[in-house]
């Protein structure tokens, strides 16, 4: 065989195993491209409808409660409320794939009738009074819708992890595949064969990359897209959902910030006129009015202390958090603290106690926020301790010259399976119902914070006479610092 024949021969094997590889590619490729369109799309809108519910059913069960306690003027907005749902469930009948979701969507369909049809039932058996309360049978429906909404959603969230696997699967596949005909053709053709594998391997690569990178949550995360192949409209598709998914988280994060802080005004008014009431300024008030005056003030108070913390997870998020670092009197901090809820322990008859090796202990902190990381703690704990308990608060040294400083209580307690979870944003710790005094679960996510950007760490032990011990290390000051600061005190 003439060397011309065997390399025509042999180049036209190249080109046929070229050929079909190509072939099998640019399926894949338009298999990746719908899966990737889908999830940009169809799933994208479905995921945010689902979430929608889950927030409208919450509002349903607030404007629900609100009917039997204010009378009719919340009928009409939970009416709204109401056929939203319905619009929303609509719209994802005609968009659900999986049988397993549309399985989910009847249970909930049959869900939010049941709760209208038990709401109507109940209104009119009360029509003659007012109720100071949600009826038991009202809110095991509300319940029962709710549990459906979240069903929902996760199966919609399953839906997208089962499209993104098959997206993964098939990149898998095909990335085999250019390897198996790049060895075969390295026979035939070493150079082609390389510059053959390195053309498809280096986009799937990047495709991977990416993929990790969102399921990270960096939505910034960007593919080359200049030309016009397949892979480059491919990257284009990705670049989009990826905006769209940044979009939609941004947008969670701005309802967050804004709502928190337009809250702040009306409740410093509302609690400036009830404090003022509460002086007896407009005039006398009897002791009925003055103790729902106080509830209400007592719950301004914490709603506030809510809001303040959704603002400082907005600002943490967004990278926005301002530290003033300097040496400080950890002792003088701690003890200013325990001042201000001494009168709140008193009236559980709990003792506040500190306890230190030294009349002063300087670190290098930003005085408001580690003020605001005791007093969660300190707050935690009075929320939690049973009555005629006491609440010790210690100064230690570290390994490394750190400063160790721990709160112990002796409430509940935290289970071992959420000593790592409480730190988390909403995170809260439910044994078979919400404990009294539970917040929305961001005050310990912010000490987290505070901590760890003072170069410390903070966590949970259990405390062996029953309860809980909180601890946190901070960095000691430098010498020349604490020289400064005894000589500025």
């Amino acid at each position: 065989m003439k060397v011309s024949t065997r390399t025509i021969s042999g180049f036209g094997i190249l080109m046929l195993l070229a050929f079909a590889a190509l072939g099998y590619q640019l399926r894949v490729i338009h298999q990746m491209q719908s899966i990737n369109r889908d999830l940009s799309a169809i799933n994208f809108r479905s995921a945010s409808t689902a979430l929608r519910m889950v927030q409208t059913s919450g509002t349903i069960r607030e404007f629900s409660g609100k009917y039997f306690v204010s009378g009719d003027d919340y009928l009409a907005p939970l009416q709204n409320e109401r056929e939203q749902f319905l619009r929303d469930l609509a719209e994802l009948q005609n968009t659900v794939r999986s049988e397993k979701e549309r399985s989910q969507l009847q249970q909930l369909s049959e869900a939010i009738a049941d709760y209208w049809k038990i709401f109507n039932r109940v209104r009119q058996q009360s029509q003659s009074r007012q109720l100071d309360y949600m009826p038991p049978d009202l809110t095991i429906a509300i319940d029962h819708l709710e549990a459906q909404t979240e069903v929902l959603l996760d199966a919609v969230k399953v839906s997208i992890a089962e499209q993104v696997e098959r997206a993964a699967v098939a990149g898998q596949k095909a990335e085999w595949f250019s390897w198996a005909a790049g060895a075969l053709a390295i026979v035939f053709g070493t150079i082609i064969a390389i510059l053959s594998v390195r053309a498809i391997h280096q986009p799937l690569r990047r495709l991977t990359q990416g993929t990790r990178a969102l399921s990270k949550g960096h939505f910034w995360h960007r593919l080359p897209a200049h030309g016009g192949s397949e892979f480059s409209e491919l990257a284009r598709d990705f670049n989009v959902m990826a905006e769209r998914l940044g979009q939609l988280d941004q947008m969670k994060k701005d309802f967050v910030s804004h709502v928190s802080h337009d809250l702040k005004a009306p409740l410093a008014s509302m609690r400036q006129v009830m404090h003022l009431l509460l002086q007896e300024i407009p005039g006398s008030l009897n002791e009925q009015q003055k103790s729902l005056l106080r509830l209400s003030y007592n719950s301004a108070e914490r709603l506030a202390a809510m809001v303040g913390n959704l603002l400082d997870v907005s600002r943490m998020e967004a990278g926005t958090m301002e530290y003033e670092m300097a040496s400080r009197d950890l002792v003088a901090l701690i003890k200013s603290v325990i001042d201000e809820f001494e009168v709140q322990a008193q009236e559980k008859g709990i003792r506040l106690l500190l306890e230190t090796d030294q009349p002063s202990v300087s670190v290098e902190c930003d005085r408001d926020r580690i003020i605001q990381v005791i007093g969660n703690l300190l707050e935690n704990a009075l929320k939690f301790s049973p009555n005629n308990s006491e609440i010790v608060t210690r100064i230690s040294k570290a390994a490394n010259g750190s400063i160790r400083t721990t709160v112990t209580d002796r409430g509940p307690g935290v289970p071992d399976g959420h000593k790592s979870k409480i730190f988390r944003k909403f995170h809260q710790v439910k044994q078979g119902k919400k404990m009294a005094g539970q917040g929305v679960g961001l005050g310990l996510a912010i000490c987290k914070t505070i901590v760890e950007a003072h170069h410390g760490e903070i966590w949970v032990d259990d405390n062996p006479q029953g309860g809980s011990t909180f601890s946190f290390i901070l960095q000691a000051a430098a010498a020349e610092e604490v020289l400064k600061c005894g000589q500025s005190v």
